[in-house]
């Protein structure tokens, strides 16, 4: 009971101080970004404000049917192929070494293999058509739902929904992915994300229809609803989501970028860390092998341009947690 307690309490701590550095940063970024365009390039405060206007009503003509398929389904879903695309051409290169180096599991997918990566390609894209027909089919809701006026909220009140939407995903997405980890259902459902141990970007969408509809896809479009957020604060939202989820799948830890250690853990062991945040995991104690693992040290966002593993090394590379066997 007293650990529970316990574990419980860090979970709030944890929460507080992931939102709590989320608002300060982005409202730094923002003051910066602010500072240095008015300061070098004379834009007003109003910048954003008239960026807006002039995307949804001189471009789109207020119509909200293009603003969602342009703002939340193409510029998510093409930064997200950027992204990937790199990532796979460093997987099949190894090229920039500059790069490389900071590969997580050093030894899996040099390169990978590119028949497997032609299989995960064809299910990515059917997966793509899937979100696309499902962004279409909320659009009705989206109106009702969502902000789509031609002023935007104020900086903190879109932070403010950010915040909500992270800790709504944190929840769903932690429920149901383990509720795919049942004996019931991995086998039939989550075992095909599985497939890849040392998982690379694209393979963030590697999955099932049905998993990608529970798991990645609805926690996502209907968290913007049930705040009622702005049209732009689900923009920023989607493009973060769609970002994050492939970074967390790279399997590179590269400087300055939010850390993908406990996800690659993840799908290294199985039955550890499947959370976003991890608030839920030390709750429920699911990452207790990942925090007694030398990897838990590697999980920070890392501004040296050292490659964590070289900083901290495993003190046995050949010791893997077991756990991945009681599911297959």
């Amino acid at each position: 009971m007293a650990a529970k307690v316990e574990n419980f309490f860090c979970s709030v701590k944890k929460t507080i101080f992931v939102i709590g550095t989320m608002l300060v940063l982005l409202t730094a970024a923002r003051n910066s970004l602010i500072w240095h365009l008015e300061r070098f390039w004379g834009i007003s405060h109003d910048f954003w404000q008239n960026l807006w206007i002039r995307y949804s009503q001189d471009l789109l003509g207020g119509d909200i049917t293009k603003i969602v398929i342009t703002g939340f389904m193409v510029l998510p879903t093409v930064l997200f192929m950027t992204y990937s695309l790199f990532l796979t051409y460093m997987d099949l290169t190894g090229k920039p070494k500059f790069l490389t180096k900071y590969k997580i599991q050093e030894d899996k997918n040099v390169p990978v293999d590119s028949e497997e990566l032609k299989k995960v390609y064809k299910v990515v894209m059917k997966n793509h058509l899937i979100s696309g027909v499902c962004f279409v089919l909320v659009i009705p809701m989206y109106r009702r739902y969502i902000s789509f006026s031609t002023e935007l909220p104020t900086f903190q009140m879109i932070l403010f929904h950010l915040s909500c939407c992270l800790v709504m995903e944190e929840f769903s997405f932690y429920y149901v992915h383990r509720l795919l980890h049942h004996r019931k259902l991995y086998a039939r459902i989550h075992k095909m994300h599985h497939e890849w141990t040392a998982p690379i970007g694209i393979t963030s969408i590697y999955c099932h229809p049905i998993e990608h509809l529970a798991s990645n896809l609805l926690p996502v479009m209907i968290s913007p609803m049930i705040c009622g957020a702005h049209a732009v604060t689900t923009m920023i939202w989607l493009v973060i989501v769609f970002l994050n989820t492939c970074n967390s799948h790279s399997g590179y830890h590269f400087p300055g970028f939010p850390s993908p250690e406990q996800h690659d853990y993840h799908h290294l062991t199985f039955t550890q860390c499947y959370g976003v945040l991890g608030i839920l995991d030390r709750l429920h104690n699911t990452d207790n092998l990942f925090r007694a693992h030398q990897k838990y040290k590697r999980h920070i966002t890392s501004f040296s341009l050292t490659p964590l593993n070289q900083l901290f090394p495993d003190a046995n590379k050949s010791t893997v947690c077991e756990a991945s066997e009681k599911e297959d």
